[in-house]
């Protein structure tokens, strides 16, 4: 069987974004998720996702899971594969909000019509509010 033996790169860049303003403590892939990315036609990497507290006045957010699903090629039944928790801040002039980063040091490897998908374990106000941003590139 012949295998690929030149490294293939990405094509065209990806960097896209998405808000979470609801709560979804379910980890089996119910409940309410944001679509961030949607795989191109040739396949997508996904190099890495950042969660960053998005309030936009000063006020206590409050600690909470956030999780990254991926789906099947027909963009359901989605899956769990990463889950990091974004600590709890009072975001200010002078204090920054929580950021975390997942990286995929490997890629991580979407076929055509794959979705990301994330959620989050609590939203009790506007001040848990999280921005997403995917990284990658689609083949």
């Amino acid at each position: 069987m012949p295998a690929n033996t030149s490294p293939i790169f990405t094509l065209t860049p990806r960097a896209v974004t998405a808000s979470i303003a609801a709560a979804n403590t379910a980890r089996d892939g119910s409940g309410t998720l944001v679509d961030v990315m949607t795989a191109g036609s040739n396949g997508s990497r996904v190099d890495f996702i950042i969660f960053t507290s998005s309030q936009a006045t000063p006020a206590a957010s409050a600690a909470r899971v956030q999780r990254v699903y991926i789906t099947d090629t027909s963009a359901l039944n989605p899956r769990i594969i990463s889950e990091v928790v974004l600590p709890a801040v009072t975001a200010s002039a002078t204090a920054i909000g929580a950021t975390v980063t997942i990286t995929y040091t490997n890629g991580l490897i979407l076929a055509s019509g794959q979705k990301v998908q994330v959620s989050q374990s609590v939203y009790g106000s506007v001040a848990d509010g999280t921005a997403v941003l995917v990284r990658g590139g689609d083949f």
